[in-house]
């Protein structure tokens, strides 16, 4: 079982994973409308804080080290297939997201890109018969349920 602050940072719909430095972000707009009342002044409503959302980088690459130093013995074609299993299955469910700030909550996986960190090096790791176990940068975007 993943656990935070031993082997990744963050955990997803029960897999923990490892967050890019700098980009963990979250946002809470506030609900509120203004409107133009018939004499001209301003109509506004405010709601107060709306739910929160997450956007942050997540780290699929190969070797990674626990923070004790040793190997997690996840290659990154692995990291990532997980992420796209869980935005994949998520259709209309939440999913728990644990973090060291705000603990466990309920979300929805809003959004998935993922870029390769350099594609020739590992075709030619393919090429050169290395395993199919490319690395990847994973821009997830989580909406508090």
């Amino acid at each position: 079982m993943a656990t935070i602050g031993v082997d990744c940072e963050v955990i997803l719909d029960g897999t923990g994973y490892f967050v890019r430095p700098g980009s963990y972000e979250v946002r809470q707009p506030r609900v509120r409308k203004t409107s133009v009342r018939a004499d001209g002044s301003l109509s506004y409503v405010d709601l107060g804080p709306g739910k929160r959302s997450w956007q942050m980088v997540v780290l699929c690459l190969n070797d990674l080290l626990r923070y004790d130093g040793q190997p997690t013995g996840v290659s990154g074609q692995a990291y990532r297939d997980a992420l796209r299993a869980s935005y994949g299955g998520s259709l209309g469910a939440t999913l728990t997201f644990v973090d060291p700030i705000n603990g466990s909550v309920s979300v929805h996986f809003d959004g998935y890109s993922e870029r390769i960190i350099d594609l020739h090096s590992q075709v030619s790791a393919l090429a050169a018969g290395g395993s199919l176990a490319a690395s990847y940068e994973v821009t997830i975007e989580l909406l508090e349920a």
